[in-house]
């Protein structure tokens, strides 16, 4: 087994899109990518010995940004960033060249939430609401009542309509419209991006809790909404016609549903216990249940993973059979190849797998993953020693493992990747867009 040593991180790097679940009474978000970086040795390839490639990193150009308020995303050939300081302004950069497109104002959008056809939604018309849980514990639950479509190509506005954004399929986008406290729905719509012309609708009340397939570069064809009662149905988004109704378990705050392929699962979790149930999707038929320690399932790959908090396993799809088992690990990401990358329990060192197996094929040692949009990991980021107040970026072939030192960027945050172009939030907050080469 290969072992490669990138360096020291104290803390997890960001999680790649394909670790994200759409969970009940909640609003997809956008995740704060928060990732501390200290003082480590120079990166190292698979022999131990520095193999930097020729050429390096150029900075190409930065804009002042906020991680903790300010959002941006790729969108063809430009980066779209909403800049909070500056008005609530979103404004459209050349990706390579920095020059502004268009800059517009999106006065009570709270970031980007989708982008498909030319088209970037934005989630507007934000409520929170405040309640107290069953044991006395305040909480809140935030959600949006309109979603703004605005051009890529112009800024221009497009249209606004109620309900929030579940996911865009093609060129349209289902939106759910909540009731006044935002936890049951009142309909669920297809509209078209560029118009938002509604295709279709369906008075949908109470939905507590929906899903559809979030593997990044997978069509979503199946919506499933599960009422508090249990009440479920499988929706086909291209038309909204039903294709199977059933009862699950009865839905409560430690309850989920995902979408995976051709399968849903549903994850319940009572005194101390939590049931993972696969169904087959197209007719909710019951495949297989399997019982653990608290916790919940996701998506890895050829198999499905189930956490405890203190180990993950894998699972045949067909039948739910564990298949191997790693204990002291914090989270598993799929890879390119049936491949996995398993985080230990601090997210210092990380471990390429066979996803099928659970055999280690390479240990990258301590080093942050930088993913792209499709859930794709190719690149390694972490801090240097030697020339000290850098960022090392390296490149990673999921499959072998293998390691090439790219160069150093100025001190990250957090990075993200589309191809060769790495954006990255820099430590005097700045978004910094690099070419790699």
């Amino acid at each position: 087994m290969t072992v490669i040593d990138l360096g020291r991180v104290d803390h997890e790097g960001d999680d790649p899109p394909a670790a994200f679940r759409p969970r009940p009474f909640r609003r997809r978000e956008w995740r704060r990518w928060l990732v501390a970086v200290v003082a480590v040795c120079c990166v190292l390839t698979v022999t131990g010995s520095a193999r930097p490639d020729p050429r390096g990193p150029v900075q190409l150009w930065d804009v002042p940004f906020a991680l903790e308020a300010d959002a941006y995303l790729l969108s063809g050939d430009d980066i779209l960033v909403l800049d909070h300081s500056a008005g609530h302004r979103l404004t459209a950069h050349d990706a390579r060249t920095g020059a502004v497109r268009w800059s517009t104002a999106v006065d009570d959008t709270s970031g980007p939430a989708g982008v498909g056809a030319g088209t970037v939604l934005m989630r507007a018309g934000i409520t929170v609401i405040n309640r107290v849980e069953p044991g006395g514990t305040p909480s809140y639950r935030e959600f949006s009542r309109e979603t703004v479509a605005v051009d890529t190509a112009t800024g221009r506005q497009l249209w606004r309509g109620p309900g929030e954004l579940m996911t865009v399929v093609d060129d349209h986008a289902l939106l759910l419209e909540w009731d006044e406290a935002g936890e049951r729905s009142r309909r669920i719509r297809l509209v078209r991006l560029r118009d938002g012309g509604t295709v279709w609708t369906r008075d949908r009340t109470g939905v507590v809790s929906w899903a559809t397939d979030t593997t990044p570069g997978v069509r979503p064809d199946r919506l499933v909404t599960v009422t508090a009662e249990g009440r479920a149905e499988v929706i086909a988004p291209a038309d909204g016609s039903v294709i199977a109704t059933g009862t699950l378990p009865r839905a409560g705050d430690d309850s989920a549903v995902t979408v995976e392929g051709r399968q849903l699962y549903r994850d319940q979790t009572v005194r101390g216990r939590t049931t993972v149930t696969a169904y087959d999707i197209d007719t909710l038929r019951r495949l297989w249940t399997v019982e653990q320690p608290p916790g919940g399932s996701f998506g890895c790959g050829p198999v499905v993973c189930i956490g405890d908090g203190e180990s993950v396993s894998g699972h045949d799809r067909a039948t739910g059979a564990r298949l191997w088992r790693l204990s002291g690990t914090a989270g598993v990401y799929p890879l390119a190849g049936g491949h996995l990358l398993a985080e230990d329990g601090n997210g210092a060192r990380r471990t390429v797998l066979d996803a099928t197996t659970g055999r280690r094929l390479a240990e990258l040692d301590r080093g942050v993953p930088v993913w792209d949009s499709r859930g794709r990991l190719t690149y390694l980021i972490a801090a240097t020693l030697r020339p000290p107040g850098r960022t090392s970026v390296s490149s990673l072939d999921p499959v072998t493992g293998e390691v090439v030192l790219r160069g150093t960027v100025a001190p990250a945050q957090t990075c993200r990747n589309e191809g060769d172009l790495l954006t990255c939030v820099t430590e005097d907050n700045r978004l910094a867009v690099t070419d790699l080469g």
